[in-house]
């Protein structure tokens, strides 16, 4: 079989794990993770929601993973969960996280490395747990260690072979839907353009080297730098805010500062937790690379080493900084960049094979090969001892995922394996955190059984996102991209406006638009609305909600 029907073999096999595994998850035990079901709501709203429109997608998240969604939700009259559950996400990320596979395989192919060998390392980062379950949950960091792999494994030929389509394919597409992805690829952008612009500079040995290695990296990192100004321009036009993620009321600064952790933590306690996060995801990175730089250092070919090493190491030094900083929240998730990072080195823990042939040799090209490897047992022992090194990852990676600490977002996952008698209060925490968004759908299905015209809910999705998305009616809901919403919410009496979903007055309540006109809604109505519901959630962190009625017009006998 050739390397490219076992890559797409790879990709079909990958991707049925993952949608497997994401219908189990979302579909059959309801566990699904709020930024996934916050995407597909914001997916729903360009359809479904009373003003249907490009920018009711939001501009707080990057665009693509819930603009790849549209048409998926879009299916949700016909079958509910593919909305309700983020089913549409699982379909989302399993296509990606199978696309990252792919490339792995590629990497090891590209250097004609033995395939059993390749084969081996590809189905370790398959089955990590960490990247089954970001492959099946609809969550960004499948697509986004897609197009960073895709990007490695194109800068790392480039290294050698010094063909341009590679630096298209790398910049001009890989990394600019890495931004449109995350943030966090902002820094991706930029070290490659350093690492382009250096390499090119330095074995470009005559006039003009100093413009052609500008033009190198204004390929590899022109298309992001565009992504980057677009997507700020976009977002400055629409709500004034160039950087919404982090300056509106709904950004990740306002939601640490809301939940009591404005503050940056202590830096060495900072620089701890994100040591230690890789280290769960990826144990044996450390001893892995240093292998890799013993193995390569001075050979032929080495400088293909530096690629995944630069570009890798970007991404989890961005995320160290950050939350050294105090910009964004301590998730394991947010270091997951150290599994492909170690499955990309294993390959270099090996002699190369036969590169493979590019599409067109450029003019600085490393033509001179590795001289044959020595047949017998030293090479086969160090396939065998990186692979083994690697697979040592797998179970450390599963015993991080039950850490409340490190990861607060998985370990709930410990309550759809615990037997019926299961006690203690761990196990309640992980049942509370299974639970999250069903009280969500409960309320959701008992607003559908009321007769109510379009445009009688006030809601702000900083909650309800989870409510609306569960909805057979959205429309019913008047939400903040609504043209008319600040005048609904002005006065909902006048507007016909018949209830008004109502979460307490604090933490990320605060930033709800209802709380900000009426601070005193949740607990007395404001004078606006009479208490008709209350309701208790099941849901770890999640709201006690009230329903609201909104007070019939006054007349004037």
């Amino acid at each position: 079989m050739s390397d490219s029907r076992v890559r797409w073999l790879a990709f079909v096999l990958s991707f049925a794990c993952y949608v497997s595994v994401g219908y189990w998850l979302q579909v059959r035990h309801g566990f699904i993770i709020g930024d996934s079901l916050a995407r597909v709501e914001a997916a729903q709203s360009v359809l479904f929601s009373r003003s249907p429109h490009v920018a009711a997608i939001g501009f707080i998240f990057t665009p693509l993973t819930a603009a790849l969604q549209i048409p998926l939700v879009a299916l949700g009259n016909l079958w509910p969960p593919m909305a309700e559950r983020a089913f549409s996400g699982t379909l989302m990320s399993a296509t990606f996280m199978a696309g990252a596979v792919f490339q792995i395989l590629g990497i090891g192919m590209d250097r004609g490395l033995a395939r059993w060998f390749v084969l081996t390392v590809a189905a370790l980062f398959a089955l990590n747990p960490m990247i089954v379950f970001y492959g099946s949950n609809g969550m960004s960091e499948a697509p986004f260690i897609f197009f960073i792999v895709w990007a490695t494994r194109r800068l790392i030929m480039w290294m050698v072979d010094d063909d341009v389509h590679h630096l298209i394919a790398a910049g001009g597409v890989a990394m600019g839907l890495a931004y449109l992805t995350r943030y966090d690829a902002v820094a991706v952008i930029a070290v490659a353009g350093f690492l382009v612009v250096g390499t090119t500079y330095l074995r470009a040995r005559k006039s003009p080297r100093f413009k052609r290695a500008l033009l190198d990296m204004i390929l590899v990192s022109g298309p992001g730098t565009l992504a980057f100004v677009g997507w700020a321009l976009a977002s400055w036009l629409i709500t004034g805010l160039a950087f919404a993620q982090f300056s509106s009321q709904y950004g990740n600064s306002s939601i640490l500062a809301q939940e009591g952790a404005g503050a940056a933590p202590p830096k060495l306690e900072a620089l701890l937790y994100s040591l230690t996060s890789i280290t769960l995801l990826s144990v044996t990175l450390g001893p892995l690379l240093i292998w890799a730089v013993a193995a390569r250092w001075g050979r032929t070919y080495w400088t293909m080493l530096v690629a995944p090493v630069t570009l890798f190491a970007a991404v989890l030094g961005f995320q160290a900084y950050t939350f050294a900083r105090g910009a964004t929240f301590p998730f394991l998730r947010f270091y997951i960049a150290a599994i492909p990072f170690a499955a990309t080195i294993t390959f270099f823990c090996v002699r190369n094979g036969r590169l493979r042939t590019p599409v067109r040799l450029g003019n600085y090209a490393v033509r001179e090969a590795d001289p044959s490897p020595a047949a017998g047992k030293p090479r086969a022992l160090a396939y065998v001892l990186s692979a083994l090194l690697l697979a040592a990852s797998l179970p450390v990676a599963g015993w991080g995922m039950t850490s409340a600490k490190y990861a607060p977002q998985e370990y709930g996952m410990g309550a759809l394996f615990a037997g019926p008698n299961a006690s203690g209060q761990r196990n309640l925490d992980q049942r509370r955190l299974a639970a999250t968004f069903s009280t969500e759908r409960d309320i959701a299905r008992y607003l559908d059984r009321i007769d109510l015209p379009d445009g009688s809910i006030l809601a702000d999705p900083v909650y309800a996102f989870a409510i609306i998305v569960a909805s057979k009616y959205p429309k019913r809901f008047v939400v903040p991209s609504d043209p008319d919403f600040v005048a609904m919410l002005n006065d909902p009496t006048a507007n016909r406006v018949r209830y008004m979903l109502a979460v307490p007055n604090k933490g990320r309540g605060a930033a709800d638009a209802l709380n900000q006109r009426y601070p005193a809604l949740y607990e007395t109505g404001s004078d606006v609305a009479t208490l008709e519901l209350e309701v208790p959630n099941a849901g770890k962190d999640q709201p006690i909600w009230r329903l609201y009625r909104v007070n019939d017009p006054v007349t004037v006998g």
